[in-house]
């Protein structure tokens, strides 16, 4: 059709995929889909804990979008997006520009960006990237003695994965016959999930750590690292020969220039369609937008895509889509054990919970299979319908 909009997606991730897939399914005679990512490799992150232990093997972590892509109908584009240009609808890559009549600015937290603004982080990994959990497993593999502090800097919304790689490193520990100490800086003083609204959720986990012999250093965050140290917040100092941290989180500086943040650093947006207020034709999901449940997870990013996938088909084609409630299910690899919390909440329903069971890994496991079978096509998240 002569008529067709152009919907150009900027990132390959969770949530970019998830919105190219169900643009793709639903409008295929209405909108020409294309995905720009930087790299063809698209990783499934969430399952990286799971390397420090051999569950998983680099090759079993990710698919090449080039070959997933096109057989269905989704153009894919591997480029660097150089600028964003709003008023003119274009984007600036290094392979030329490329114009738009909706653009889906999926681009993820900006991890490498905000880690390297923590004073002394080449002195650490950062628990998200290959890199870092490649760096861990070395450290791991070539000391005999361990002093681990794992934790987040300032604000920064992922702690989940610090308490799985605290949890795999005490278990790697005692698997190895290793002098292995690990502290677990929480930035809530309830200690692990202390940002739930509930208090017995936290207390559990912080006991079960406690047991297994994890450290828990409550209320603190990383100010500063150097060589074999850490300064925390309360001003205390922890020695340690392996050191991990994430970062804050924000929307990348290409966004920033394009004037689509606001003063949180993130690209302010309205819910639920997440669609920007400032262009109506721009939307931003995932890690990037502006108003995220706190706790980022895969899942919370592709139930932002749904929902503004659901906006651009009405618009285009007057069909229906849902929409849906942010929330968390989060399954935890804990090295010999695991759990999964379960934070679903909308104006009807709460579902509030933390499961034990070493079930947890392998369906872990097994979903990022499918996952990455599927290029990140998932058509049941579990969550809860959108209610104003």
């Amino acid at each position: 059709m002569a008529n067709k909009k152009r919907v150009l997606i900027l990132g390959a991730g969770f949530a970019g995929l998830t919105i190219a897939h169900r643009l793709r399914e639903n409008i295929p005679d209405k909108a020409d889909v294309i995905v720009i990512s930087e790299s063809d490799r698209v990783y499934d992150n969430t399952i990286f804990p799971a390397l420090l232990t051999d569950d998983v093997k680099i090759e079993n972590t990710y698919f090449l979008a080039s070959q997933k892509l096109p057989p269905r109908g989704i153009e894919f584009i591997e480029s660097k997006v150089l600028e964003i240009r709003p008023e003119s609808n274009e984007v600036k890559t290094d392979k030329g520009t490329f114009d738009y009549d909706y653009l889906v600015v999926a681009l993820g937290g900006a991890y490498e960006e905000n880690f390297n603004k923590i004073k002394g982080h080449e002195n650490a990994f950062m628990h998200h990237t290959l890199e870092g959990f490649l760096g861990i497993k070395k450290v791991v593999e070539e000391k005999d003695e361990i002093n681990a502090f794992v934790g987040n800097a300032m604000n920064s919304p992922i702690e989940g994965p610090s308490y799985q790689v605290a949890f795999i490193l005490e278990y790697l520990g005692r698997k190895l016959g290793k002098r292995v100490t690990v502290y677990l800086g929480t930035q809530s003083p309830k200690g692990m999930f202390g940002i739930l609204p509930v208090d017995w959720i936290p207390k559990q986990v912080n006991a079960y750590a406690e047991k297994r012999g994890i450290k828990l250093i409550k209320g603190v965050y990383v100010k500063e690292i150097s060589r074999n140290k850490v300064l925390l917040s309360n001003g205390n100092e922890i020695d340690s020969n392996l050191i991990s941290v994430l970062p804050t989180l924000s929307a990348p500086e290409i966004a920033k220039k394009a004037e689509l943040t606001d003063e949180s650093g993130f690209i302010s947006v309205e819910h639920p369609t997440f669609r920007s207020t400032k262009f109506r034709n721009i939307f931003a999901v995932g890690d990037s937008a502006k108003g995220m449940i706190p706790a980022k997870t895969g899942r919370a990013a592709m139930i932002s895509a749904e929902n503004a996938a659901a906006t651009i088909v009405k618009e285009l084609s007057g069909k229906t889509l849902p929409y849906y409630a942010q929330g968390v299910i989060c399954m935890m690899h804990a090295g010999d054990y695991s759990g999964m919390l379960i934070f679903d909440v909308n104006k009807y329903v709460k579902k509030i919970d933390f499961r034990w069971g070493s079930m947890y890994k392998y369906l872990k496991k097994l979903y990022s299979a499918m996952l990455i079978s599927s290029a990140f096509s998932v058509p049941y998240h579990m969550a809860l319908p959108y209610y104003n």
